[in-house]
């Protein structure tokens, strides 16, 4: 069994960050301290180690006495509150020593190395040079250095802690900036019923936000898109069968039912199925993955040939003007669509005599001579499934196949009165070229 993965907000994360920021920042800081003090300890210990060496030998150049020695050392070497040096030469020839500080401590030990004393309740350190009984000690007191420490640590640590307290409050703004739309994003779906499908609304300058909601609106119109279609069908269904349904049904509940009225409505109750069948599969929007080139002129002559008998037999004249031509789309889905519009001239045209068939590069145009259809029907049939008579089949679900094969294949499907007649134009946007 899988366990559930822990949810983080944006703000919580955000506070991690902000404390990890501080904490690297803390971290960095003392690590550079280190790295700084000893270092700088270093400075300080080869500082002293020079000068000791350097006092070391003036002295045996120049041979001086105690008294030359106790000026130079009064003048030249450095005894303030922030660097006390405190120098002690001692001459263990002669037996003399003199310092700086008014002090007369005895030698402790011979040698040259680094040394550590206490001294007027001071701890020093400092580096002692001995050679040819000349011994020169020079200290450096160790708070002095350890203020001098403290300066270089303060001066390290106070940016860093205020470019890191300044870096969170960027980044608390704009976690704030960016939660604060969400959050009313959120607020406003929860508030949204589940058949409320109408575009979100985005007060937020956030690109991100604004693809965001931008985004799900687009979702949400296309679901509406699909749950209207979705609607639309059930309302087809429900209109194409209730009439050949209720004949069939009192048909035979008749004590002499028509036979011949019954296998009428029957045959007409399966082509409406198969029109269904055919809608639901255009629904699943897997077409365009088979789209290839389709050589138009010749699907539509073999249509024409298919068609040309069965407008004879109802005394029509077929006429036709073909351009050779080619689109990007499905050969039998606009196979389907033609003959869909070719049949309904067949059954809804009581007065049409003739029949123009005219296809160019970009358009298909089918007009007949007929009746035509009234002003306020042809406003609804460019978008809908809608019946041009009130008897038989009607256009019905046939329009609404032709409409969605249109839409796959990013055409127009639209329909105006010629006078006389009805006039069908199938436009198609691109992807048509000249063949042949």
């Amino acid at each position: 069994m899988k366990s559930a993965k822990k949810s983080f907000s944006i703000k919580s994360i955000a506070w991690i960050l902000g404390a990890s920021m501080i904490i690297f920042s803390l971290m960095g800081v003392f690590i550079t301290y280190l790295a700084a003090d000893e270092e700088f300890n270093e400075v300080l210990e080869d500082d002293l180690q020079q000068n000791a060496d350097l006092l070391n030998a003036m002295l045996v150049a120049t041979d001086a006495t105690p008294e030359e020695l106790a000026v130079f050392l009064k003048e030249h070497i450095r005894n303030d509150d922030e660097d006390t040096i405190w120098v002690t030469v001692y001459n263990l020839e002669q037996g003399w020593q003199v310092s700086n500080l008014d002090h007369t401590r005895p030698l402790v030990e011979r040698g040259s190395d680094f040394i550590k004393a206490d001294f007027e309740d001071y701890g020093w350190h400092g580096y002692q040079h001995d050679e040819d009984g000349l011994v020169v000690q020079m200290f450096r007191r160790d708070d002095l250095t350890d203020d001098i420490i403290g300066d270089i640590a303060e001066d390290i640590t106070a940016p860093t802690l205020i470019g890191s307290a300044l870096s969170v409050f960027i980044l608390i703004w704009l976690v704030r900036l960016i939660v604060r739309p969400l959050t009313a994003l959120s607020k406003e779906l929860d508030r949204r019923s589940s058949d409320d499908l109408s575009p979100l609304r985005c007060d937020t300058r956030n690109q991100e936000i604004q693809m965001l909601t931008n985004k799900l609106n687009r979702l949400m119109s296309e679901v509406d898109e699909v749950l209207t279609r979705e609607r639309q069908f059930a309302n087809d269904v429900a209109h194409e069968l209730r009439t050949p349904l209720t004949t069939i049904k009192l048909e035979l509940s008749c004590p002499d039912p028509d036979t011949q009225a019954i296998k009428s409505e029957t045959e007409r109750v399966n082509r409406i199925v198969e029109q269904l069948l055919t809608l639901a599969r255009l629904e699943q929007q897997h077409w365009k993955k088979r789209f290839e080139t389709v050589v138009l002129d010749a699907r539509m002559q073999s249509i024409l040939d298919k068609y040309r008998g069965r407008f004879a037999d109802q005394n029509i004249e077929l006429m036709t003007d073909i351009t050779p031509c080619s689109v990007q789309g499905d050969a039998t889905l606009l196979q389907v669509l033609i003959e869909n519009v070719l049949s309904n001239i067949l059954r809804h045209s009581n007065a049409c005599k003739t029949v123009q068939v005219t296809l160019s590069q970009q358009q298909l145009v089918i007009q007949d001579n007929g009746q035509g259809t009234p002003e306020n029907l042809l406003k609804t049939i460019d978008t809908s499934a809608r019946r041009l008579d009130s008897k038989g089949e009607g256009l019905g679900l046939g329009l609404t196949i032709c409409q969605r094969i249109a839409a796959i294949h990013q055409a127009s499907l639209h329909f105006e009165n010629a006078q006389p007649g009805l006039k069908v134009h199938l436009t198609f946007s691109h992807s048509i070229t000249t063949s042949g």
